[in-house]
Order: structure tokens, then sequence, then C-alpha cells
């Protein structure tokens, strides 16, 4: 198939900090009050440099805000330290994904020397964004979290989580329903462990200041593998190391050799996944070891949940990380992009073994409807994974919040820029039959991440409403919000702009008090 050219989805963006009104055509639901802001790379380019990767652009936050069925639009680049110092430098001062870092103008002599051994790690926080205690922060897998204000977009205070062990972190966050927030961490410079990061539900006033590492685990590879996201239900975290691993010996001396991040990865094809259960209750890891049968890699968590005594695990899954070297700038912006066998919803079954437990040797012991299978061979659990669908070529998954950490049917996801008969779609996926739903616009508009909103009072599953961001190649048509009927992928209204919608990566919506 021919695809329309995806470069300018790769352009930096500009900002609007005066909220202007979007055109609404259509309906939108008279419930749907709030504030639905999202968080990605949107500058790229400082004067005559330009960062190398998309991951690397400095962050940017839009909202666009509903109310009484009219809706605004604003957006803003958030004042982190490394934007800040970037512009005074004219380049990057913080190693990012794919650039490496160049020197502070703003610090002395004697605080780069220490720098240089102790390197400063970046807030540029464009990768998520979650809310916590009525406070609205921004992160990516570095341990530096911003707070927003979600009224303006003002950036606010900076949290250092460096003090509970976390040099790397998954930029996702989850709170389960006693209200506890939780992110897997890894400690880098010393013992190169990750760690399961809690913060407490009576950690109200002050965010943060009660989170504590509750375990320590070692990586079963040489070095430590990179992570995106993590499983959790009330009961269990699921943590799944993968062949994308970090060498140890690069990272411990980036900054001093000019490397990125990305240069610090090895991909390690040879090696399998292996699962980790962690009970959440005791901070205890479940000492029976789950293994892949083929290794795979991926970003995203669909869901996880607890049935008949098995843990399932739904995420998007890939051959290869090849994606990631497809997102550099110099592929994108000329169109480059070709990564074959995108990203396809799977399920993993892995059977609880408790402390003392022994599992049956040489049988399935999955005993849910699915074809995924968990076999003992030896004291380790073998797993093989049940493909949700047999198209591929979708991410950015998401699901009923409301279904978080308990069994689902529904996940909703973008098929954006793979070529494939997906892309220009958002997907519905019907977990149990593996049907799926699609809605699409025209091959020049990009819809991105999903946002499912469950309507007040619904007791069906896909009874709310989906908020779908669109950017448009073709620069005579606006950017706009897409209301969809999750039940039927129907377009219900659109509210466009007159402003350049940038792509991006996470949302969140926040419904008005």
């Amino acid at each position: 198939m021919s695809c329309c050219s995806i470069a300018p989805l790769y352009r930096s963006t500009e900002e609007q900090p005066t909220p202007i009104q979007a055109v609404v055509t259509g309906s939108i639901p008279e419930w749907l009050q709030g504030r639905f802001i999202r968080v990605g790379p949107g500058l790229f380019e400082i004067d005559d440099f330009t960062v190398n990767h998309w991951f690397d652009g400095f962050a940017v936050l839009y909202k666009f805000e509903i109310k009484n069925g009219k809706v605004t639009f604003m957006k803003k680049f958030l004042q982190s330290d490394a934007y800040k110092k970037a512009m005074v430098a004219k380049k990057p001062v913080y190693t990012e994904f794919g650039t490496k870092a160049y020197t502070d103008t703003t610090k002395s002599m004697f605080s780069r020397v220490i720098s240089a051994v102790i390197p400063d790690l970046t807030d540029n926080c464009g990768v998520n964004i979650f809310s916590y205690k009525d406070h609205v922060f921004c992160g990516s897998e570095s341990p530096m979290l911003r707070e927003i204000n979600p009224e303006n977009l003002d950036t606010l205070d900076k949290i250092d989580l460096t003090k509970v062990g976390a040099n790397m972190m998954s930029s996702h966050f989850l709170q389960d329903s006693h209200g506890d927030l939780y992110t897997i961490a890894t400690e880098i410079f010393t013992s190169a462990n990750y760690s399961v990061i809690k913060v407490p539900a009576t950690d109200s006033n002050t965010p943060f200041k009660k989170a504590q590492a509750l375990c320590s685990i070692s990586p079963y590879s040489k070095g430590p593998s990179t992570y995106h996201s993590f499983a959790a239900t009330d009961n269990y975290i699921v943590l799944i190391e993968q062949p994308l691993t970090l060498n140890m010996l690069k990272i411990i001396s980036f900054h001093i050799k000019g490397r990125s991040l990305y240069d610090c990865t090895e991909w390690q094809p040879h090696l399998l996944n292996k699962f980790t259960i962690i009970d959440k209750r005791s901070g205890k890891v479940m000492p029976t070891p789950y293994m892949s049968t083929k290794p795979f890699f991926l970003c995203h968590q669909i869901n996880c949940y607890e049935e008949d005594n098995q843990l399932v695990v739904d995420f998007i899954d890939y051959d290869s990380p090849a994606l990631f070297e497809q997102m550099f700038l110099n592929v994108v912006r000329q169109d480059k992009w070709n990564v074959s066998g995108g990203g396809c919803g799977q399920r993993f079954v892995l059977p609880i073994i408790q402390p003392g437990q022994k599992a049956e040797e040489g049988k399935n012991l999955v005993t849910l409807k699915t074809s995924a299978t968990a076999e003992c061979r030896q004291g380790v659990i073998h797993l093989t994974g049940h493909q949700l669908t047999t198209d591929r070529g979708y991410e950015q998954p998401s699901i009923n919040r409301n279904f978080h950490g308990k069994k689902y049917r529904y996940c909703y996801a973008s098929g954006m820029i793979d070529c494939s008969p997906l892309r220009n779609s958002i997907v519905k996926v019907d977990t149990d039959t593996g049907a799926m739903t699609l809605w699409k616009d025209s091959d020049t508009a990009f819809p991105g991440e999903p946002y499912f909103e469950a309507r007040p009072g619904a007791t069906e599953e896909d009874d709310g409403i989906l908020l779908v961001p669109v950017t448009n190649t073709d620069p005579g048509v606006r950017d706009c919000l897409v209301f969809l009927d999750p039940r039927t992928l129907q377009e219900v209204g659109r509210a466009s702009v007159d402003s350049h919608v940038p792509n991006v990566m996470h949302g969140i919506f926040l419904p008005f008090k």
C-alpha cells in the first residue's frame, strides 16, 4: 500500500499559551467536563542544533478543556531544567535517549568535573503524565519528575527519586484500589538491581515524601533490562525483563565518553524474557522463575488481572526493538520508517506458585480458556503466549481505568504510522474473541493514543467516550480532538483548532470537581 508522508508529524511545535476556541461539530456528551492534557516531545531544534531522536525532543504539554459543550486549546513547553539550560547552551546539557550531553555553560568548572563523574539526570519529562492526590506529574525513564499546574500548564516543583535508589525508572506509575502508587526502578551506579517503589496512600499532602523501595531484584543477565511499563494487580506486581539490556561499562562512563542512553543498550536475542512476581502485601519476590520460550520486546502493558490463582498479563509485543532505531529523526523525517511486524496484543498466563509450593512437572498449568501455556520443567515455568488478534500494527493501548488490575474485555489502541492495514486507525480489540473494530478518518489524519473515559454510573465496560487526538499532515486540514463511541467506534463529535496539535505520547483526562 502507498503511504502518505509521516515527516510532518515530527516537526517542532510552537507554544499557544493563550487558550483558543475550538470549532465543535457533532455533539459532546453533557457529562464530559474536564481537562484532557497530553505530553510528549515537542521541540527538536535549538537555533541550528537538532536532537537525534524523537524521544529527545523537549517536552510540550497541551490541553483541550471541555466545558458545557465548548472546547478550548492551549500548549506550553515544560519549563524543565533541561529545557532552560539548553536554551542558554543552545544544545542539550543532559544525556537523552539518542543525544549525548553537551557542556553546561551555566556551571562552574568544578561543577562540570563533578558532573562528569556523577552525571545529573534529565528532567525533560516528555513521556508520561499522571495524577496522584490532586497533583499532576510528568515523567520519563529518569527518576526526575515535574509537577505541573493543570489549569494553566505552568511547571512547578521537581521531584528527585534518586533518594530511594532510582537512577532509571518506569515512566508509568500504577495506582491500586487501596490508593497506593507504584513504579519500578533500577539503581545503575552501584548494584544495577531493580526495586519496586511504593508511594503510600497516606502520603497525601507531600506526594513522594514517603516513597520507599519494597524489595531488591538482581538482573538475571549481565546487565539490567530496559523497561517502559510493568503489570500489576491489587496483590501482585509483574516485572518482565527483556533482551534489550544496558551495558553497565558504557552506562557508568556515558557522560565522560559522550554517549547517549541508546548507545548503552544492547539487543541480545539469545536471551529469553523473565517474568518476576512480587507480592505487594509483603514486598517479597516470589521464588519460582518464569521464562518465555522465545524472546520478544515490549513497551506497553495493556492490563493484568488475577483469575483462578493465575495472573493474566496482557501487553503489546514485538519481535525486536527495531522501532527504537526507526524513531531517529533522520529516519522519520525522510520517510524511511520500515518496521516489519508491528505491535500486537499478547497474553501470557502465570500460575501463582506460593513459597514452599511445588508445580507439577511436564503439565500445562494454565486452566483458563486461552492458547497460552505454562509448563514446569526442572523448577522453571516455561511460558508461551497467546496472540490476541490476527492483525499486527497497533500501539499505545488504553482501557477503561475502572478495570485496571481486574478482568476486562476491551482494549483500544492506535494504528498510527505503521504501513499496514491498520495505519491511520483507532483499533478496538475484543480480548475474548480477537475481533477488531476500526475507525479511520483519512490517509493524512494520524490519531494518537486513545483515552477512554467512563460515563458516570456506567455498568458496561465500554460505556463512555473515547478521546482521540488527531494530527493531520495535510496543511489544509485542521488538527482536532475526536470523540468516539467506544461501543461502535462511531464518531459523535470533534473539536477542530487553528493550531498545531503535536504528535506526543501519553495523556490524562481530569474531570472537573
